[in-house]
């Protein structure tokens, strides 16, 4: 009987012989657009969790009548982390297993097609059975697999077996600075394909214009069980953004060739841009010699160029305003819906980012949809993170050339995708040269890059091969990053700087005020977009005012940020925004208002509001309106608005007609500017204090009557018991770490306190009002002291200062 157990066991355990391992999942075929030929396998699962590396008690699973009562039920896609089998853990995760088994039916009108199975992301590694019999295997989490079924279906119900694994070779690559998570995290789906069909296509678009550009189209054709037929012929039409048909063609399949190219002229086309993301329509159709395949593709006329260090767009000079992404949702894990990928790109249009590096793997497909139709440029990654001594080994070449084959056949054809990136922060050894040649040589079209660790890069002092376009150095100083606006003979994007951890983001407006100055510096990504929080179910409430390292939506509901590690974002993981988020807002700025005061007097007044237009491209008055409102004190006195003509890169102004009660001298008059984009996206809201002819400001605010209260957009600013504030200034010390600061720290750290105010001293100066309030906290010995006074100009002039009563700790800041 052991020996009859041993021997099934045996038999399961080995692949069947009639398998279709993939060795690289998209060469040989691309998936329909035809919807009647794609079905979803998403939904409800059959799962089986092992906590172990060892799953030979269940290593028939994927026999139809194995038993599987005692199983659960999972909904794919999700993370088992985020649906409470695992631990989540910031890094590699252990050697665990997870089991899945779905049955599915193949729809009648499928009938002679080859049907196949496709992944758009599993985390880690996975093999798959249909019916009890080996199809094959895929190692690569964040790239999308194709297997065809074909041979292994029959009428009626049919049962997909998956096995879920977490080490297998190369799965270092699959790490990053992020959740170690684990499942099938995207959509799973099938569809049908014809045994005449095109198994890859590639749209060129190039000597772009205003007044022309040429489309380059190439089909490969393939036929599953003979030659391809000699009167097979693709037929077409391009429609420009309005609808509007603009070429028809039809191209014959020469003989002896299996492949068809077609050049089409656009006359004064539209251009796609990420301020006007034009978007074209292709509709074509395979012949063989009856219609076998039909293709729905949107495109966009642009064309991406490197001109004496200088990255081009379409022939203009562009500047990268970006940000570092990773797939991350507090609820589900690594499974991001298209609603927060929408909510996520809105606000970064709202912040007047124009650039996502898809750090540090390949995004969900559907993610590059919106990009190309919102206006958002992309840098697209191959996806190698971790796992640097492997990189020295040879017989991981054709796991990193795998991978970067189906990151650029699967991305190549999107409009926003402008820049492929090889790894991150690897070393440069033969491999991962050898790797992003490849790169180029399947798309010479855009130029690549190596993002580096800042050192890494200064140790080449800039000796790196010819075929790697950009220069890609991480977290310069402003004093590095001016050299290399002096020396780098190739452009540089950051494409990680200003590292948000703690909110450590000081050095922003220097480093982006001199990549404004540099025509070299094409632009950076801060790291990151959002805060890398999951949901702590186990977590207990640790009370209103109690110090935490977590964070608390509510008593019951706590997001984990692993300590520091995924503290790092410039919104909350719950998508609320932090200070750095406007900072960022107002630093990436594309139409700053210049304009800090106006002067003004009793009765009307023509005043002019200077702007910058810093688009690449349009004119303000394509693109923004601005909405202003005069306000007395809490009360708007009249509001309106305006568009203006401005060409990109140059200076315009905005005529505004005020009629003023008073003269400011004797009243607080504001003007608020807010600038909306023609797709509604807010981009910048400013308020410019007006000043009568001598300058004065703002001296009615501190004569009101003993009590009241003034309020501006509800915010109590001042309580006229003698002009005291409503509540003192706070005065805060210290903040989170970043991780290299935490490292020489070394324990010495000031943790971060709120000061407690203990003498408020009051005067007036030249008519000018002035608080100083001193503070103390005894849990570090330090005083400090934070003094306010209004200025003629219109503002409040705030001066901190503190002193550290302790010897041998290390303060951050304070304010």
């Amino acid at each position: 009987m052991k020996k009859y157990l041993f021997m099934l066991l045996a038999l399961c355990l080995m692949p069947a012989n009639n398998t279709a391992q993939i060795l690289n999942s998209l060469k040989d075929i691309i998936r329909p657009t035809d919807p009647s030929l794609i079905r979803t396998l998403n939904g409800q699962w059959d799962f089986y969790f092992i906590n172990g590396a060892d799953w030979k008690e269940q290593a028939c699973f994927y026999q139809p009548d194995y038993d599987i009562s005692s199983w659960d039920r999972i909904l794919v896609p999700g993370c088992w982390d985020a649906l409470g089998y695992v631990e989540p853990k910031y890094a590699n995760p252990e050697e665990i297993n997870g089991l899945y088994r779905k049955n599915f039916t193949v729809p009648k009108g499928w009938k002679d097609k080859h049907v196949f199975l496709s992944f758009d992301g599993v985390l880690r590694g996975y093999e798959i059975w249909v019916n009890g019999n080996y199809v094959g295997k895929w190692e690569s989490s964040y790239n999308t697999c194709h297997f065809d079924v074909t041979d292994f279906l029959k009428k009626g119900e049919n049962l997909l077996a998956v096995r879920v694994y977490t080490h297998y070779k190369g799965f270092d690559f699959d790490g990053n600075d992020d959740w170690g998570q684990v499942g099938i995290n995207r959509n799973v789906s099938m569809f049908a394909i014809p045994d005449t069909h095109l198994k890859d296509f590639t749209l060129r678009t190039d000597s772009v214009s205003n007044e022309s550009a040429r489309i380059n189209m190439m089909f490969d054709i393939a036929s599953f069980t003979s030659s391809v037929s000699a009167n097979t012929y693709i037929e077409g039409l391009i429609k420009e953004p309005g609808g509007k048909i603009v070429a028809r063609f039809r191209e014959e399949l020469q003989k002896a060739e299996q492949q068809i190219s077609k050049e089409i002229i656009l006359d004064n086309p539209f251009l796609w841009n990420a301020e006007t993301p034009h978007l074209y329509r292709l509709e074509y159709s395979l012949y063989a010699p009856k219609r076998v395949q039909h293709f729905t593709v949107n495109f966009g006329v642009r064309e991406v160029l490197v001109e004496k260090n200088v990255i081009k767009l379409n022939g203009k000079k562009i500047k990268l305003r970006g940000v570092d992404l990773h797939e991350t949702d507090p609820f589900n894990g690594k499974v991001v819906s298209e609603e927060l990928n929408l909510k996520d790109l809105r606000m970064m249009k709202d912040a007047n980012v124009n650039f996502i590096r898809c750090s540090h793997y390949p995004r969900d497909p559907r993610f590059y949809e919106l990009c190309d139709s919102i206006g958002m440029y992309v840098m697209d990654e191959v996806p190698f993170g971790y796992g640097d001594s492997h990189l020295y080994d040879k017989s991981y070449q054709d796991i990193l050339l795998t991978r970067a084959d189906a990151t650029v056949r699967r991305d190549k054809n999107h409009p926003s995708v402008l820049f492929w990136s090889i790894g991150n922060e690897n070393p440069l050894t033969t491999i991962a040269e050898e790797t992003g040649r490849y790169v180029k040589r399947m798309d010479p079209t855009r130029p690549i890059c190596y993002p580096m660790i800042h050192n890494y890069f200064l140790s080449l002092d800039f000796n790196i091969p010819d075929f790697v376009d950009i220069f890609a150095p991480h977290y310069p100083p402003v004093a590095t990053l001016r050299y290399y606006a002096e020396a780098a003979k190739r452009p540089v994007i950051l494409t990680e700087y200003c590292h948000s951890l703690g909110q450590s983001f000081e050095q922003h407006k220097d480093l982006w005020e001199l990549i404004e100055k540099n025509d070299n510096l094409a632009g950076g990504c801060v790291w990151e977009w959002v805060d890398q929080g999951m949901v702590d179910r186990k977590a207990t409430f640790p009370g209103k005012y109690a110090w935490t390292n977590k964070m608390w939506l509510k008593d019951s509901t706590c997001i984990t940020l692993e300590g520091n590690s995924g503290a790092d974002g410039m919104l909350y993981a719950n998508r609320i925004p932090l200070s750095n988020y406007y900072e960022l807002r107002k630093n990436y700025a594309q139409v700053p208002v210049c304009t800090e005061r106006l002067v003004g007097k009793k009765g009307v007044n023509h005043l002019k509001v200077q702007v910058a237009n810093r688009f690449d491209f349009v004119d303000l008055s394509e693109k923004v309106s601005f909405e202003w409102r005069l306000l007395d004190g809490k009360h708007v006195v009249s509001e309106g608005k305006k568009s203006i003509q401005c060409l990109a890169g140059c200076m315009g102004y905005i005529p505004i007609e005020l009629v003023l009660d008073e003269s400011p001298a004797d009243r607080f008059y504001v003007l608020e500017i807010a600038i909306y984009t023609v797709e509604g996206y807010s981009v910048g809201n400013y308020s410019i204090p007006i000043v009568s002819e001598e300058g004065l400001f703002m001296t009615q605010l501190f004569k009101i009557a003993d009590g009241e209260l003034i309020e501006m957009d509800t915010v109590e600013i001042l309580q006229q018991l003698s002009g005291c504030f409503q509540t003192y200034p706070l005065m805060r010390v210290g903040r989170k770490f970043s991780m290299s600061e935490e490292l020489r720290a070394k324990g010495k750290a000031i943790e971060k306190y709120l000061m407690e105010p203990i003498e408020c001293k009051k005067s007036v100066v030249d008519k000018r009002y002035i608080q100083e309030v001193d503070y103390m906290n005894p849990a570090i010995s330090a005083i400090g002291r934070v003094s306010c006074g209004s200025l003629p100009s219109g503002g409040i002039k705030f001066n901190y200062s503190l002193a550290p009563q302790t010897k041998g700790k290390l303060l951050l800041e304070g304010g």
